[in-house]
């Protein structure tokens, strides 16, 4: 089995256009705030020996950029022949034709079979001023097309945004039915399926390490729900509680796993290494303890507990040992977790009746919900931090979504045929 931590898409800059610090940043995302998308274009690739592959790039370049929610696609019938013949470079391009169809960016590419690979040329135009803004030769073999374009698509929203794009990530997630679940990996778009588990029982809450070795899960493999860690490279088990009571956990630190294990009246939060299986445990208390997260730094901890009645979400500062209740309002807040910046933490609450994604401030502060009704549960953010993926129950059926920060731009993502929860971004 590869491992899903390669990439294996080899990508030369063409041309420094610009650092990306010093870039211009056209818009960003603010919690609670709507933005204006702006227009873009991507005519027909141009191709020589790979024709057919260059369409079918152009065609999943815009359904990539489609999918950001940043852009509005023009369509291919607003292109005419003038504008999809002219060349690639500036000298080439009319950019005044452009703009009086509405036109704000418009990206022209490349593609060429080389020594039996692909290699794509692709430029970015602001067509406002006619700057270019981005400018980028990829390399790769030829059924990596995907990947490339995929590539592409998460340059663009990076030179346009200032922050990554989505398209190149992969999904962690459990599919099934109510008696068997299994764990699944896949490409974004639903592509390059992997198959982690096939235990026939219900397995839930998987999740894989920053370095994309390990995936960590709870299963009834063996009829009670312990916590496993695999190895991916290796497709061995590495780890296993099989202690009495109930194992869950999804938060990574590092090469180390924290899950919370309820048995009695008494819970704890253990954090056990991959690779050493060294554990220890980092909270103990009658009643409650649940979805451990970790701020990217390692400094702090979001949990739940019923400590003060039903379950709340704190955070404890790991050098002080110092907790703060976060969560007040309603009885039922969970499922806390951190965004890859540590400045807000996703959420779910019961409200009104529903549960629903919301986000706040690491702080506790500024708290907002995101969805609107059903049954949303499971936040995960994008590696960008720009994204929430989670689940969203429909009468009997889970379903996976994503929405931007803001909660604008709500899409169901579809991997198999079956009921789909609990996703993760994975590396």
């Amino acid at each position: 089995m590869r491992r899903i931590s390669i990439v294996t898409v080899y990508i030369l800059i063409l041309l420094a256009v610009a650092s990306y610090a010093d870039a211009k940043i056209y818009f960003d995302v603010i919690p609670g705030q709507s933005y204006k998308k702006m227009t873009i274009a991507t005519p027909p690739f141009k191709g020589q020996g790979g024709e057919s592959q260059a369409r079918d790039m152009a065609e999943l370049l815009r359904k990539d950029l489609d999918f950001s929610g940043f852009f509005i696609v023009a369509p291919p019938t607003l292109i005419d022949k003038q504008l999809s013949d002219e060349g690639i470079t500036r000298e080439e391009i009319q950019f005044g034709n452009w703009r009086s169809i509405g036109v704000e960016f418009v990206c022209k590419a490349k593609l060429q079979m080389v020594d039996g690979g692909l290699s794509l040329e692709a430029y970015l135009y602001d067509i406002l001023d006619g700057s270019m803004v981005l400018a980028k030769r990829y390399r790769a073999k030829p059924d990596e097309w995907r990947k490339v374009t995929h590539k592409l698509a998460d340059d663009i929203v990076y030179a346009v945004t200032g922050e990554k794009g989505i398209m190149s990530s992969r999904v962690v997630f459990v599919s099934g039915n109510k008696t068997q679940r299994d764990v699944y990996i896949a490409d974004m778009d639903g592509q390059n399926m992997h198959r982690v588990t096939n235990n026939r029982v219900i397995t839930v809450s998987p999740s894989v390490s920053p370095d994309g070795r390990f995936a960590a899960f709870t299963s009834y493999r063996e009829g009670r729900p312990n916590v496993y860690i695999m190895d991916l490279a290796k497709n061995q088990e590495v780890y296993a509680d099989r202690n009495d009571g109930i194992k869950v956990g999804t938060s990574w630190k590092g090469r180390s796993f924290a899950y919370a294990r309820t048995s009695g009246r008494t819970s704890e939060i253990v954090l056990v290494d991959a690779e050493s299986k060294s554990r220890q445990t980092v909270m103990k208390q009658d009643g409650i303890l649940a979805s451990p997260s970790f701020s990217p730094d390692g400094s702090k901890l979001a949990f739940v507990s019923d400590r003060f009645g039903g379950p709340q979400i704190f955070v404890k500062d790991m050098s002080s040992g110092d907790t703060k209740r976060l969560t007040y309002s309603g009885n039922n807040n969970t499922a806390p977790v951190f965004s890859p910046k540590g400045n807000m933490i996703a959420f779910s609450c019961s409200t009104g009746g529903n549960f629903e994604i919301c986000i706040m401030n690491s702080d506790g502060s500024n708290q907002r919900i995101l969805t609107d009704g059903g049954f949303n549960d499971s936040p995960h953010f994008s590696p960008c931090g720009r994204y929430i993926i989670y689940t969203s129950r429909n009468g009997n059926r889970d379903s996976i979504k994503m929405m931007l920060l803001n909660g604008d731009n709500k899409r169901v993502l579809k991997f198999t045929e079956s009921s789909e929860s609990q996703p993760r971004f994975a590396p």
